[in-house]
């Protein structure tokens, strides 16, 4: 009896040990790398800012690098065409839904060719199917 209650306070006292005295796991770099996947994936659709050129100068002078002045030209507006209501035959199944612009109320970019140009759905309710006036394609007014 003597002795089986020393292994168990012996026992008792190593498993102590072990819990207080090691690093616990840490799961961050894991998270991190699931929460920049995450990330990337949400965002592979929408349009990336183009970089403004900006002037170099010398550090000297002050004067600009080079005599040609650089001349930042605005952005082209893009051309926005309306979408049109998609044949009820073919508004069957799933669908992707169209890319909301920022700033811009009831107008999406196609999910077939995001880097294209605007649509204005926003004679649409969410949810409903409409033709791309670009691809054809049929998408979802997100």
């Amino acid at each position: 009896m003597n002795r089986l209650v020393r292994l168990r306070c012996i026992s008792l006292l190593v498993a102590a040990l072990l819990l207080l005295s090691g690093h616990r796991a840490n799961a961050d770099p894991v998270g991190d790398f699931f929460k920049k996947l995450g990330h990337s994936i949400s965002k592979a659709f929408q349009p990336q800012p183009t970089p403004r050129p900006t002037k170099k100068t010398t550090p000297a002078s002050g004067e600009p690098a080079s005599r040609e002045i650089t001349a930042t030209q605005p952005a082209p507006t893009p051309v926005v065409l309306p979408a049109s209501a998609a044949p009820a035959d073919k508004a069957k199944g799933d669908m992707p839904y169209g890319i909301p612009v920022p700033g811009r109320k009831g107008m999406v970019t196609s999910p077939y060719n995001p880097e294209g140009s605007y649509i204005d759905v926003s004679g649409f309710a969410a949810g409903s199917a409409v033709k791309d006036p670009y691809t054809g394609k049929i998408f979802r007014v997100p």
